[in-house]
């Protein structure tokens, strides 16, 4: 059995890390489906979309992306874990760090051991992978247990998921935005409305350079 950061994996079809085959999943109803040409067409876009992908992830620094992230873990007093039973019922922040891609995403949890998990153990449904507003950036679901090469963590005991995102969503929001958005996976678009308006207008200049077009 495969061990993780602590965790033992289970078996899961495709393997541990994220690859072209295993990005997408066919039920073998959806083969003989009187709609498979529907779905065929979503298989191109979302292909499509994981190889522009996978073509913008090659051309960033990992040096660049990790004065950035590391600039971020010391700002927010993130701490590293490499045993993930060591924060097993923690809840708070968490950064999950991709070192083959040069991408990161922050989250919160009341149980950030069984949040991860859950991100590794899923596998996005076609539909939602080919929706338009998906459409050139990678969920952080799409990748695998493998593919997470390391684990930062800020416990926030005080933090009231009763009134999440009034208070401790507050301040994922505010991490969010201070990682660079070429190398974030988050798709969240909340804060002030300035906020918002500079994170889309990033997100645009991500588009441009995922597409390999020159930016305005």
């Amino acid at each position: 059995m495969t061990t993780h950061l602590g965790l033992k994996l289970r078996n899961k079809e495709g393997g541990f890390s994220l690859t072209a085959d295993n990005y997408i999943k066919f039920r073998s109803k959806d083969i003989t489906s009187p709609h498979f040409e529907d779905l065929e067409h979503k298989y191109e876009k979302a292909m499509m979309n994981f190889d522009l992908n996978m073509k913008y992830f090659k051309t960033l620094s990992w040096d660049e992306f990790d004065v950035e992230l590391q600039r971020l873990v010391a700002s927010y007093t993130f701490d590293k874990v490499t045993d993930l039973n060591s924060i097993d019922g923690v809840k708070g922040f968490y950064i999950m760090v991709l070192d083959d891609y040069c991408q990161a995403y922050i989250g919160i949890s009341h149980d950030i051991k069984g949040r991860i998990k859950a991100h590794w153990g899923r596998q996005v449904p076609l539909d939602q992978l080919a929706m338009d507003f998906s459409v050139y950036s990678l969920e952080i679901d799409c990748f695998r247990a493998l593919d997470t090469t390391r684990i930062y963590v800020r416990p926030c005991p005080e933090c009231n998921f009763i009134d999440y995102p009034l208070i401790a969503g507050n301040l994922e929001n505010e991490i969010v935005h201070k990682l660079p958005i070429d190398f974030c996976l988050n798709q969240g678009m909340t804060g002030t409305k300035e906020d918002v308006r500079e994170r889309l207008r990033n997100r645009d200049i991500r588009i441009s350079k995922v597409l390999g077009q020159p930016m305005c």
